[in-house]
């Protein structure tokens, strides 16, 4: 599966506009791919991934695995990336999501009768008082001192009840060209979810977002692009309506208990998204989960949405709600602490480069959920690893000192343990 998903990934790269001189050394392809590979072995920094290039048997592996012929130098690999459009990637993630489809994990995912989940949010991969790019985010300290920094919202497709989440897309929160007040979450967001809805446009979309986009705006955005939405709501005319409601016993309520706490919903259909648009019409729902044996609430929430809710359905719409934080815990903390080392300066350059580098980094990460999902001898090395971070470090020194026709045999090795016998991996 990595194989076959890689090749695919190989090939979209040389379908890429190379931005440079006909007279290059390097073809854009192989620099994309190499770049890719670097995020996909994990490896800590691009100074490390240069100096094991250098090993014949990681320039074999890299040409076998990656279809890489030749990277260059720092410095060159940095310049090359950093000129390409982050727009030109975009495409990647639909590519390899269609595999998801061709195998019918995709639609098997879909929750509340066939719509598929996508949760927004962002998170910071890049920061420093010295370096930076016509495109950093501006923040100036109490002391006066500057900051520069990059911010990045991310997409995934989540379920409630599988711990895997599958990257859709990336939009970069940079200053945009020609402006000189700093990009927000919210504006990425409008350039996010209309690209999102343009590639998946076979799927009925709903998006799960927290209480910033609780909002006449991008509620009216995700409605015109024919998607639906779960929201997070923490203030606002809808809770004072909803608070009248309560007062009046005018809200459906609900409840079960799984013998350790019990879940309690309260909803209405029909509620006014604001005052100052009377036709945007919302309905919500309030959640509370109590320890039966303390008292104490253990979690509580309230969305709003556009789906009818029900007696029927409701359970479902909390736990569509609730599966939002994967994309915090499933996909920034896994990228942060789990061996991606998306918060490490691997190039901050002076166009994209920064932005490409997260880019392919959550498209390695794409490759992996991936793999996890639909390959099973994936599946057995991680086992025998022990951990992601153990398998991570098992494939780069397996990478390193044998040489292999493709990361699968890398796989089965790792799988079946260590032998004395070292043949070329098949």
């Amino acid at each position: 599966m990595f194989d076959y998903l890689t090749k695919q990934l190989g090939q979209f790269f040389g379908q890429i506009k190379d931005h440079r001189r006909s007279n290059a050394s390097y073809m854009l392809a192989d620099v994309l791919k190499g770049a890719f590979a670097m995020f996909s072995l994990k490896s800590p920094s691009l100074l490390m991934f240069r100096q094991n290039f250098q090993c014949e048997v990681r320039k074999h592996n890299l040409r076998t695995v990656y279809g890489v012929e030749q990277i260059p130098e720092d410095t060159a690999l940095r310049e090359t990336i950093d000129g390409v459009n982050p727009t030109q990637l975009h495409p990647a993630f639909p590519v390899l999501i269609d595999e998801l489809r061709s195998e019918g994990l995709w639609e098997s995912r879909q929750v509340l009768d066939g719509y598929t989940s996508i949760s927004i949010d962002g998170t910071g991969y890049f920061c420093s008082g010295k370096k930076s790019c016509p495109h950093c985010l501006v923040k100036t300290l109490r002391n006066g001192e500057k900051r520069y920094y990059h911010q990045m919202l991310g997409a995934v497709q989540m379920h409630p009840d599988v711990k895997t989440v599958f990257p859709v897309g990336g939009e970069a929160i940079v200053r945009q060209d020609g402006a000189t007040k700093n990009d927000c979450e919210q504006n990425a967001a409008k350039r996010l979810i209309p690209r999102i809805c343009k590639e998946l446009k076979q799927d009925k979309l709903l998006f799960v977002l927290d209480g910033l986009y609780a909002t006449g705006p991008m509620v009216k955005l995700i409605k015109e692009h024919q998607a639906s939405f779960v929201i997070a709501i923490k203030e606002g005319y809808v809770l004072a309506q909803a608070q009248r409601l309560a007062e009046q016993n005018k809200l459906e309520q609900h409840s079960w208990s799984n013998g350790k706490t019990k879940s309690t919903v309260r909803f209405v259909n029909g509620l006014i998204l604001n005052g100052q648009h009377q036709e945007q019409l919302v309905n919500y729902v309030e959640y509370q989960q109590v320890d039966i044996k303390t008292g104490k609430t253990v979690y509580a929430n309230s969305w709003i949405t556009d789906i009818p809710i029900t007696k029927a359905n409701v359970k479902e719409v909390v736990a569509v709600g609730r599966s939002r934080w994967k994309i915090e815990n499933e996909t920034f903390n896994t990228l942060k602490n789990q061996g991606y080392h998306l918060e490490h300066n691997y190039g901050h350059g002076k166009k994209y480069l920064a932005t490409n580098f997260a880019l392919l980094m959550l498209l390695a990460f794409l490759v992996d959920q991936i793999s996890q999902a639909l390959d099973f001898v994936f599946r057995k090395a991680w086992q025998k690893s022990g951990s992601k971070k153990n398998l991570w470090q098992k494939v780069r020194q397996v990478f390193d000192l044998m040489p292999a026709l493709s990361m699968n045999a890398i796989y089965k090795f790792i799988a079946k343990g260590p032998s004395l016998d070292f043949p070329l991996l098949e």
